[in-house]
């Protein structure tokens, strides 16, 4: 467009209001005149020092209608050579191509200058009214200095007349003081005008300003001369300047929250400018590793909003770049050389690397929000939390895993604070690209290519058995987006998810070779498991495996909605693994403690066994609804249901029986143990009304107070046991008929009549109750319960006949292949797999 010189005259009131608002990268703040409560809304008060500070004239001195008049011209200019080029020498539908966008640019460019002139035009108009108002207040002035009233102070905002008297006036003090009041008020009359008008324009000059914005923001002007021309500023350091033009680009640049969302949930993002994909890979190519960091302490150390705001940027900048869904030159071969060298450096005992690169990158990208990396850096990102995660281990042969994390002066706590922050950020980043959590998952990409020189089993271990400080929170992102993925209906989120649970299942389950499942279940020398060490990471293996629980106790794969996820095992090895699944959630022994995540004060696994009696209820429905086109399936999901319920328990057996080797118990310990957990499950419903928890036994029979469990001295078993609300516990294949029978009454329309039993059992709203409320309500008597409920659906109907069937052989399945309350079974078939 040629060299257009723009002179913004401004007042440095305006001129500083802008260079805030352009910095910050906010939107104009536009209030309609209507919706105004108060002339100049959120400014200082007009008094005549403002106002005789403004210089309206000089609005209209910015020549925008030249630069107007350039676009246009440029625009049609280009479009033209492109239209005379020779058909001869360049056709088909290259040819065709270049001329549509050349015809589109042209198009935009003309409303761009259509924007320009709108915005011309408020600014004249603005001069115009606003140098006449102010004209107004001027001359009210003078005609007032002509009666004798001066202002009393002209940073007065009541702009408050005082009447100079003549030597021969014979006013009374009360009639100066009335002639004083009537002058300000017509001055001051006068000066609201003036601040009304100035206020009316400045928000149509928003108004233009934002609609010039959104036609073309600010991303649009990007390029990669000046990227390239940004990163070579750090040779000789950074200046406030340099620094905060760099600041504004990159907040130009970032991705809107709405395209964060998109880019986290798998999307491709085709809205982002290529200007902005070019300035990103040549400002991070050409700034070098010390200028990018010393940029992240340039903004860090201004300590102001806006400098948080652009230390964010540059991180989210970098994961930007990084992620191959965003436009076409994005990605990990787009990334600076060095951070690719980086990235493929696995020794985690590199001290230089340490120190040089993960701590700093880890600080540039804590402040990062919630962009999310590419697969392949993702991928990186969680390998350099492992391997940090790995100088921990037991067999590590460190005695301070925090050594290089830090300067030779700072002590221990900083070294350990800065080596766990680290490792959690990498992780924390990492996995907010599920397709990376499934690489390091499966040891593949989504291509299928293997990733190099990776042992899954090592690296996950480490990740699984690493005491982290949060609880194992962030490495429970690994796993914990299977849920959601899992659920969500969309066959691709779907067949991620599968395939990572996959992943998940073969390598925490296994007792081959180096039995992954023994070394989780004592994953430190002192033999705790990895729910004892990362109570967020049970809960995060329990959360993954909720979309599988029917697949896990038998079902197919297919029926179920999960074709992704078929593990090819024989009966009795898919109990065990399954069994040792649920002993890994349960491994979580917070005996009924309360905290701030964990409000209901239960342990992963209770909260699992509620899980799989609230499927059997969902399994009951389904059964209900397919009965009368697919009738065997109310018989498969009550089997299903009833080994489900059986596997469950099994996983809260485990759990207390390695605590119980761990501490060497003797087996006269371990079987009076198992008889008071059988007595438990069998009386949890009608004792407690609650799932049955480790936390608590049950001394007797059925109704009999809960008291501790034997439990290791450090186990808080003096805390009172709090069941999760909303459900009812189950032991038994009543228990299991129970849920059955309720989720297919919930399936059913209307309200059953039964003598106006049933009545009781439905809310105002005439929907069925939760069953914890009509069990209660009915007084616990289950059998009775479930007997009205099975005359409700038609007690000699074929569904209830199903439903018993079902659970009849679903409980015998369940303890087919081992007995879950011998503690030799466990040792011998769960822990170390059979012989």
């Amino acid at each position: 467009m040629g060299d257009i010189r723009l002179c913004r005259a401004r007042s440095a009131h305006d001129r500083g209001r802008r260079r805030r608002r352009e910095r910050d990268q906010v939107p104009y703040p536009f209030r309609s005149p209507r919706e105004r409560a108060t002339p100049m809304s959120g400014h200082p008060p007009l008094t005549k020092v403002i106002m005789d500070s403004w210089r309206p004239w000089e609005l209209a001195e910015a020549k925008l209608t030249c630069l107007a008049n350039a676009i246009r011209e440029n625009s049609e200019a280009a479009e033209r050579t492109v239209d005379q080029v020779p058909n001869t020498s360049w056709a088909g539908g290259a040819r065709s191509a270049a001329n549509a966008r050349a015809s589109d640019q042209n198009g935009w460019a003309k409303k761009v200058a259509a924007k320009v002139d709108d915005l011309q035009t408020a600014l004249n108009n603005a001069a115009a009214a606003i140098d006449s108002s102010k004209t107004a207040v001027n001359g009210a002035l003078l005609g007032a200095s002509m009666q004798r009233f001066l202002l009393v102070s002209e940073s007065d905002p009541s702009w408050k007349m005082r009447y100079v008297p003549k030597e021969d006036d014979e006013l009374t003090p009360g009639q100066i003081a009335d002639m004083e009041g009537e002058m300000t008020s017509f001055v001051k009359g006068k000066a609201d005008e003036l601040a009304t008008t100035a206020s009316d324009h400045a928000a149509l000059i928003q108004t233009a300003v934002g609609n010039l914005n959104t036609i073309a923001p600010p991303a649009l002007t990007l390029s990669a001369q000046d990227g390239r021309r940004h990163g070579q500023l750090a040779a000789d350091g950074w200046t406030d300047e340099e620094a905060a033009a760099v600041g504004r680009s990159l907040r130009a640049a970032g991705l809107s929250d709405e395209q964060i969302a998109r880019l986290m949930n798998g999307e491709k993002l085709d809205d982002v400018p290529r200007g902005v994909q070019e300035y990103l890979h040549t400002f991070y190519g050409s700034v070098g590793s010390d200028g990018l960091f010393d940029l992240k302490s340039k903004f860090d150390g201004m300590h102001t909003p806006t400098g948080d705001a652009w230390s964010k940027a540059l991180g989210q900048g970098l994961l930007t770049l990084s992620n191959e869904n965003v436009g076409a030159n994005t990605g990990y071969q787009y990334l600076p050389g060095w951070v690719q060298d980086w990235a493929s450096n696995h020794n985690s005992n590199d001290g230089a690397r340490i120190r040089n690169f993960d701590v700093p990158l880890a600080g540039l990208l804590a402040n990062s929000g919630n962009v999310s990396p590419g697969e392949r850096f993702g991928t990186e990102l969680i390998r350099k939390a492992a391997g940090g995660a790995s100088r921990s281990a037991d067999d590590s042969g460190l005695i301070a895993p925090e050594i290089n994390y830090g300067g030779p002066r700072d002590g221990h706590e900083t070294l350990t604070r800065t080596y766990e922050d680290t490792i959690r950020t990498f992780m924390d980043v990492g996995t907010r690209n599920h397709e990376a959590s499934a690489a390091i998952l499966t040891g593949e990409y989504s291509s299928g290519e293997e990733l190099a020189d990776y042992d899954r089993d090592n690296m996950l271990g480490y990740v699984l058995k690493h005491d982290w400080e949060d609880g194992g929170d962030a490495a429970g992102g690994l796993i914990d987006w299977i849920r959601d993925d899992g659920t969500s209906g969309d066959p691709a989120q779907t067949a991620l998810a599968d395939r990572a649970f996959t992943g998940l299942f073969d390598y925490a389950t296994t007792t081959d070779g180096d039995n992954n499942f023994a070394g989780l279940m004592n994953a430190n020398s002192s033999g705790d498991a990895v729910g004892k060490i990362n109570p967020h990471l049970a809960q995060a293996l329990r959360e993954a495996s909720l979309p599988y629980l029917n697949i896990l106790a038998g079902g197919h794969s297919e029926v179920h909605g999960h074709p992704g996820f078929d593990p090819s095992l024989d009966a009795s090895e898919l109990q065990q693994r399954t069994a040792r699944l649920f002993t890994l959630i349960a491994s979580d022994n917070t005996y009924g403690q309360p905290t701030s995540e964990n409000p209901d004060g239960t342990g992963a696994g209770a909260d699992l066994y509620r899980d799989i009696l609230d499927q059997t209820i969902r399994n009951g429905a389904l059964a209900a609804e397919d009965f009368s086109s697919d009738p065997d399936r109310a018989r498969s999901l009550s089997t299903l249901s009833a080994n489900l319920r059986a596997l469950g328990q099994a996983g809260l057996y485990g759990a207390e029986y390695d605590l119980q080797i761990d501490e060497n118990i003797s087996a006269e310990e371990k079987n009076a143990t198992g008889s008071k957990i059988r007595n438990i499950v069998a009386s949890a419903s009608a004792g407690l009304t609650g799932v049955p928890h480790p936390a608590v036994i049950a001394a007797g029979a059925a109704g009999t107070a809960a008291s501790p469990w034997l439990f290791p001295a450090e186990s808080a078993g003096d805390l009172d046991f709090r069941p999760p609300p909303g459900t009812v516990g189950g032991g038994s294949a009543s228990e299991d008929e129970l849920h059955l029978v309720y989720g297919a009454l919930s399936a059913t329309e209307g309200i059953p009549d039964i003598g106006g039993k049933s009545e009781a059992w439905y809310g105002s709203d005439g929907r069925l109750k939760p069953l914890a409320q009509i069990l209660s309500e009915h007084n616990g008597d289950t059998g009775e319960l479930l007997g009205a409920m099975e005359r409700a659906l038609g007690s000699e109907s074929s569904l209830v006949a199903s439903l018993h069937a079902g659970t009849s052989t679903g409980d015998t399945d369940g303890r087919k292949h081992f007995d879950p309350t011998d503690p030799d079974n466990y040792d011998n078939m769960i822990l170390n797999g059979p012989e």
